[in-house]
């Protein structure tokens, strides 16, 4: 089974962790994903996939051991945007302010580079080559569902990058209070029919981080993730609270990975 990705929108997502083994254990108690190692060759990056068996799974993200220069750095999430030529989108998101951290690759089916955007926040652009690449499964229970930004100020003006270069509608949703100075922005990519996820400004600790993006998994009870996420040796980073239509909360990995959960209410 294969999902559309417009231009623009994520298509991916995969975490560097220190731990390999403690980590996909963790992943596979709290969200039953499936691990398919891709051996030596490859760095042993591992395919995470929801399904009976890997073998036969959908693919929903990858993660990869740290690398030499990472050492024992915590685990960390990236999420990638699907674009149709990676070195032309990554030159021209220098020019809108951003610092490129790594060069256009290319490797097997795939191109990418990892962009910081004006506000700090890294991100990645992904140019598929083959239609095998990217998510296999989206918006589905225990398959990515929403990609959250959190920034200190307006959040349309820090998207305002995104738009110029990914070409995304930012728009403001009907349950925002007019009088709002710092409204949320909800993001779609150009031709879509819904949006993938949303900037809200920064309020209390979240202050002291860095602007960043977040992977929201969906699930059925977010309160029941978080309780799980604690049993098998993970954090509860930001307890379960209801927004909109949704109840979300943060948990991490055993080796400091944050993922958001959403379940709908």
């Amino acid at each position: 089974m294969s999902i559309s990705i417009p231009f623009g929108a994520p298509a991916w997502v995969d975490s560097m962790t220190p731990d390999l083994a403690a980590d996909v254990a963790f992943y596979s108690g709290l969200f039953g994903w499936k691990a398919a190692d891709g051996g030596a060759e490859w760095g042993h990056y591992t395919e995470l996939r929801i399904g009976e068996t890997a073998e036969d799974g959908r693919s929903i993200g990858g993660i990869v051991p740290n690398d030499s220069e990472r050492g024992d750095a915590p685990g960390e999430w990236n999420l990638y945007f699907l674009v149709e030529d990676c070195a032309a989108k990554a030159a021209e998101a220098e020019k809108l302010g951003a610092r490129i951290t790594v060069a256009p690759m290319d490797i097997g089916d795939l191109i990418f580079s990892m962009v910081q955007d004006p506000n700090g926040a890294v991100f990645g652009l992904f140019q598929a080559k083959s239609d095998e690449m990217g998510f296999k499964a989206f918006a589905e229970p225990n398959a990515p569902m929403w990609f959250e930004y959190s920034y200190d100020g307006v959040p349309a003006e820090a998207m305002k990058f995104y738009a110029d270069l990914l070409g995304w509608d930012v728009i403001t949703p009907p349950w925002e209070d007019p009088n709002n100075p710092r409204p949320y922005a909800a993001l779609r990519a150009d031709g879509a029919e819904q949006e993938f996820g949303g900037c809200h400004p920064a309020e209390g600790p979240e202050k002291d981080l860095p602007p960043q993006w977040v992977t929201m998994i969906l699930v059925e009870d977010a309160d029941a993730t978080c309780a799980k996420a604690a049993e098998l040796g993970g954090k509860v980073v930001a307890e379960p609270t209801d927004v909109p239509q949704t109840r979300i909360a943060g948990v991490q990995s055993p080796t400091g990975a944050t993922l958001g959960v959403m379940a709908p209410r």
